[in-house]
């Protein structure tokens, strides 16, 4: 197999976009977000006798000898893209696509193998990495907690205003609750306004994102991001005013998001990914009756990205 790596401007777009179908983390749409923040679109594609079998999409970030590769960013992950008819097939694919990878002299690696799709890692060190995916299947459905449940329904008595996210009106609003997540967290936010323009400009075109704002008397409250990738809507991001929390509102955006998904058909409330030391993090998700779900991230480092 030949293995190729393409830039976006020179890539089989409509084949990579028909490929990914639902999985917007593998749309090349998703990929071109993060050129606000720096990163280059680039898919690593496996052809024999001039036919496609196998694509990996990723975002280089860096140049030269400190340039790395993620598949995707952020707690995002992408999957091996091919034809149904391929399938089969698309394991040896993909073992020899991650090969490549470690060859074309990136400093680091990232791989995020939700879908466990690589059989053979070769030369990676393997992390692992975990979310909670709830079962939204049912019309029944409702977080199993019961102080969860009480705290949805106090917060449906407040009149909260939860509408789409409309950039015109309530970008300063957003920013301004990005920076007090950033004051919580003593971080700068990994997002820039320009990807968050970037993404809400998207959004208007792709129903794949669901950017949820919540106000009450015109003051901003909080705002969420989900994403649907496959049978499943991930809440991705959620920023918030801490001094509003009495309203409860980052429990009833996911409910209200989950119950709208569920009528689309989706059957997985997907509640992000959490770092291994955040108990906090993962009691709360826990309430919502979801089943811990592990996954593989295989990652390599030269001595220099080893280094930095």
């Amino acid at each position: 197999m030949n293995v190729r790596r393409l830039e976006l401007a020179d890539a089989p777009i409509e084949l990579i976009d028909r490929w990914a179908g639902s999985y917007f983390f593998s749309s090349t749409p998703f990929a071109k977000l993060w050129a606000s923040v720096g990163g280059t679109p680039v898919y690593w594609i496996g052809d024999e006798n001039g036919k496609t079998l196998a694509i990996l999409p990723g975002v280089e970030f860096g140049k030269g000898i400190f340039r790395r590769f993620q598949s995707m960013p952020n707690g995002c992950y992408t999957r091996f893209l091919c034809s149904e008819a391929e399938q089969d097939y698309s394991i040896d694919c993909s073992n020899q696509l991650v090969d490549s990878l470690i060859r074309a002299g990136y400093a680091r690696v990232y791989i995020n193998d939700f879908h466990n799709l690589i059989v053979n890692p070769g030369d990676y060190r393997v992390e692992q990495c975990a979310t909670y995916l709830v079962d939204i299947s049912s019309p029944d459905w409702e977080p199993p907690d019961s102080k969860l449940r009480q705290q949805i329904h106090k917060s449906q008595r407040e009149g909260l205003q939860i509408v789409p996210f409309d950039a015109s009106r309530y970008m300063h609003d957003f920013m301004e609750l990005v920076r007090l997540h950033e004051r919580r967290r003593k971080a700068a936010s990994r997002y820039t306004q320009a990807f968050f323009e970037a993404l809400a400009e998207l959004s208007g075109k792709d129903d794949r994102i669901k950017w949820v704002w919540c106000a009450h008397d015109k003051k901003p409250v909080a705002s969420s991001i989900f994403f649907r990738e496959g049978n499943s809507i991930i809440h991705w991001q959620m920023y918030y005013d801490e001094a509003m929390s009495h309203f409860q509102a980052t429990k009833l955006i996911p409910y209200l998001v989950a119950k709208e998904a569920q009528k689309k058909g989706i059957t997985k409330l997907n509640l992000g990914a959490s770092p291994p030391e955040a108990e906090g993090a993962e009691f709360y998700k826990s309430k919502w009756g979801g089943e811990k779900y592990s996954y593989n991230c295989y990652i390599h480092k030269t001595f220099l990205g080893r280094l930095w």
